[in-house]
Parts: structure tokens; sequence; C-alpha cells
């Protein structure tokens, strides 16, 4: 049996390129405006605007002024993070995402840093705000010192309607399977992929806070209280070679 018109357009070379879920018309559209070629313009055309070029993976709708800002749906360039990152080796300064690592898995987690390193000069700078998988279990045990359980429990049930949270062991679950999470990463276990992905001198920061003043008073995550309660931020730098 022949095969539908709209799938064979869905195998070819074009149609493997665009986003799913979406009418062929729509797909095409985004592929226009944001397929190779006008990401590839877009990424000349940011680099040679500005000494200090820096990307934000995974911006979503919160576009940083002066940041190269993608994302999978929103952003100013379409970039999949598990894929080899669409520029050129040691072109950027900063590279920064806040709340996209743990929506990856840990094997395309580790492409991630890889390609952070690759893609940043030497002396460069890659921060990372993820959760703390440390911080979350004192969320269970009731004693993280920003957001009481009983106020986690209630958090939980008016956010994700539908889902009981009476008690640590729901959050806990829940807190590691939902708003699309794959791996939730410690301390000690996202510092020792960066080192293994070729950084040196992996600092923890505190949210907003960093010695270089391009990393400071970026993050956003909703609710305020979020970052302090549940979040680390690493900062690691890609070393000069020799």
């Amino acid at each position: 049996m022949d095969q539908p018109l709209r799938y064979r357009l869905r195998q070819s070379p074009l149609g493997r390129r665009l986003p799913h879920g979406l009418s062929l018309g729509v797909r095409v559209y985004h592929y226009l405006l944001h397929g190779h070629l006008p990401r590839a313009l877009k990424v000349r055309r940011y680099l040679r605007s500005t000494e200090d070029p820096r990307l934000q993976l995974g911006s979503g709708p919160n576009l940083l002024p002066g940041w190269l800002n993608s994302d999978l749906v929103h952003g100013e360039i379409f970039l999949n993070v598990s894929r080899r990152f669409p520029l050129p080796a040691a072109s950027l300064a900063y590279v920064y995402s806040e709340h996209m690592l743990e929506h990856v898995s840990e094997e395309d987690g580790r492409q991630v840093l890889a390609e952070c390193h690759r893609v940043l000069r030497p002396g460069g700078v890659l921060r990372l705000t993820t959760p703390d998988l440390r911080k979350v279990i004192t969320i269970y045990e009731d004693t993280n010192p920003a957001v009481p359980l009983a106020d986690y429990l209630r958090f939980l049930d008016e956010t994700l309607p539908g889902q009981a949270h009476p008690r640590a062991a729901q959050m806990l679950n829940t807190y590691m399977r939902a708003w699309g999470h794959r791996f939730i990463y410690d301390e000690q276990d996202l510092s020792a992929k960066l080192l293994e992905a070729g950084f040196a001198s992996v600092t923890r920061v505190e949210p907003g806070e960093s010695e270089h003043e391009l990393l400071r008073g970026l993050e956003s995550h909703e609710p305020p209280w979020a970052n302090a309660a549940e979040a680390m931020c690493l900062e690691a730098v890609r070393p000069a070679p020799g």
C-alpha cells in the first residue's frame, strides 16, 4: 500500500528537520523562519556583534538581552541540546541554562556538557542552574530552610491539579517525574561530569550571584523561593590548553 503523502513528506530530509506535532503548513513556516540557513545567519550576525558572545540554552520565553537565546520552541534560534550545537568551536565567552538540564536524560546531559565545552573559548564559563537532589531530599525530610514540607505539598496540589500529595512520599515521587524531569543531579555528580567533560574550577554560587558581571542576576525561575529551596548553581571554566 502506498504511504500517505503527509507521511512521505515527514520522512523526507526536509520533513525530518521540522518539529512534529504541528500541521504541515506550520512546520514548513517554522523551518523557513528557524531552519538551518536562517539560524546560521543569526548565529553569524550575533557572533560579530559582541566581544563577549553568550548563549542561553532552553530559554523558553525568558529572553535575556544581549544573549543568543535558544530553545526548542521559543528563543531566537532553534537548538536541540541532544545534538551538536550550531556554533563554531571556541566561539563563546559564556553559556547559561536555568532548569533545562534536568529535562534531558543522563546520557544526553553528558552530550550537553561536552558541547558546552566545545563551543566555549578557553577561559569561558558555563553556568548551570538545576535542581539539587540533596535539597529536594531536605524538602522530603522537612528540614529545608527555604520551604516547609506542608507548604511544598500545598504548592504541588495547586500546581498539579488532579494529583494528591498528602505525604512526603508523593512529593518526592512527583518531583522526580513531573514537569518532564528526566535526571536530577546532586553537586558531587554534576561536578564530576563537568570535570569529565574537560572543565576545571567548578564552583558553587548562589542564584543571581557570580564573580562574572555578565552572569549576575540571570535566574528567574518561579515561584520566587524555588531556586533557594530546590536548586544549585554551578559555574565551570574551560581551561586554557597546555
